[in-house]
């Protein structure tokens, strides 16, 4: 549920390594984020190539950013298209295979937590106990990091957004992303 003052992004990728498109989506808080809907588009998208696409796969391409303001019956929308592919040269995983990302906030409980799955992994970032390598960690994790200040200084205020069942009823600030060790996979991202 996206309400007033929120907004919710939605990376939209294409490309070889996902085949039937892929979405990473975040809420922000736009309360005193000056732009309208194309603006805040054109902020997410660029935030996103500048930090993200040089950690993913060249198989993986930034195809539209798609930005919905609250509420979400009447809240205008935006995209910004891109075709800006990631720079990793080595093979990738199987497009269920994907980077996993927890955002915190100062809530617990399940209600106070969340996930991205980021595609465009490379196979030689992966052992075959699943885990990742130190250098990737630490080079997304430093990604996600700039992101979370990219969105921060557009006034693009990273949060949580929560479902109508969610004990939760106010959209929940992000305090951190944190990259997981482990690849994390998708059963539906492959259509049978």
């Amino acid at each position: 549920m996206i309400p007033n003052n929120y907004a919710q992004i939605n990376w939209q990728f294409t490309g070889t390594q996902n085949p039937f498109g892929s979405d990473v989506t975040l809420g922000v808080d736009v309360s005193s984020y000056a732009g309208n809907a194309q603006d805040a588009a054109n902020d997410a998208r660029d935030a996103w190539i500048a930090n993200i696409m040089p950690v993913l796969n060249l198989g993986t391409v930034l195809s539209n950013t798609h930005v919905k303001f609250g509420p979400n019956s009447t809240g205008p929308a935006a995209d910004a298209s891109s075709s800006t592919a990631g720079t990793g040269s080595n093979p990738g995983m199987s497009p269920q295979v994907s980077f996993l990302v927890h955002k915190s906030t100062l809530f617990g409980g399940h209600a106070g937590r969340g996930r991205m799955f980021i595609p465009g992994l490379q196979e030689s970032s992966v052992g075959a106990d699943g885990n990742l390598d130190g250098g990737t960690v630490t080079a997304l994790q430093g990604a996600v990091d700039d992101l979370m200040s990219d969105l921060g200084t557009a006034l693009l205020i990273p949060v949580l957004l929560h479902g109508a069942a969610s004990p939760l009823s106010t959209p929940s600030t992000i305090t951190s992303f944190t990259v997981d060790g482990k690849v994390a996979t998708q059963r539906r991202r492959l259509r049978r």
